[in-house]
């Protein structure tokens, strides 16, 4: 018989499990395995990380980050609505609010100033040419804005309220004027808060 067969280095191949097999042995094969699957979680890792890098912006998309000063600012607008919105103005008992509104039209004469009259009456609804006929039957200076405003709840019917005035003389800058006329119509026990009426009811009960 002829001398033994040395054995033959065999080429590496590739395993189904897609690690590269080595022919130094089952320990060198599986380190290769090992450093294969580590590099792998490490990728795996690595792409989750970018994944999750790339939706932060969109997970931040719309929220609008306010400092504390924007928050208390928003926070005053909030609370000055909502106390505006309390605060309505009705007749006390009941009574008609364009009837009873309407007999505090020569007192609102002497709290408006004049030269805002007619801005004042444009932004209650009036047009010029209304402005200009109730001058015309203005038997004098004093009543042009009673002639004005008669006019006014004329033409916007039931729509002519104390809070059309009041948020008109606000618009127009005219804030003394509106404090003083509120003050006034509350003072004269004509004109109640809503928020007081629902608080005397339920004092009643």
């Amino acid at each position: 018989s002829g001398p033994p067969l040395q054995p033959r280095e065999a080429p590496s191949v590739l395993s189904r499990e897609g690690s590269w097999r080595s022919p130094r042995g089952p320990g060198a094969e599986d380190n290769a395995r090992n450093e294969i699957l580590s590099n792998r979680d490490s990728c795996s890792t690595l792409d989750s990380q970018q994944k999750m890098e790339s939706q932060e912006p969109a997970v931040l998309t719309g929220v609008t980050v306010t400092s504390p000063r924007e928050s208390q600012h928003l926070l005053g607008q909030a609370e000055a609505e909502g106390s505006h919105r309390r605060r309505l103005l009705v007749p006390a008992n009941g009574a008609d609010p364009t009837d009873t509104l309407r007999l505090f039209f020569d007192y609102f004469s002497h709290v408006v100033p004049f030269n805002s009259w007619n801005p004042l009456m444009r932004l209650m609804g009036l047009t010029d040419n209304d402005i200009q006929m109730a001058r015309a039957s203005a038997a004098c200076t004093e009543d042009t804005l009673y002639e004005m405003l008669m006019r006014w709840v004329k033409k916007m019917g039931r729509k002519a309220s104390v809070h059309s005035l009041l948020e008109a003389l606000e618009k127009l800058g005219e804030r003394y004027a509106k404090e003083t006329i509120e003050a006034h119509l509350v003072d004269s026990g004509m004109f109640i808060y809503l928020e007081d009426e629902a608080g005397s009811a339920v004092s009643e009960l």
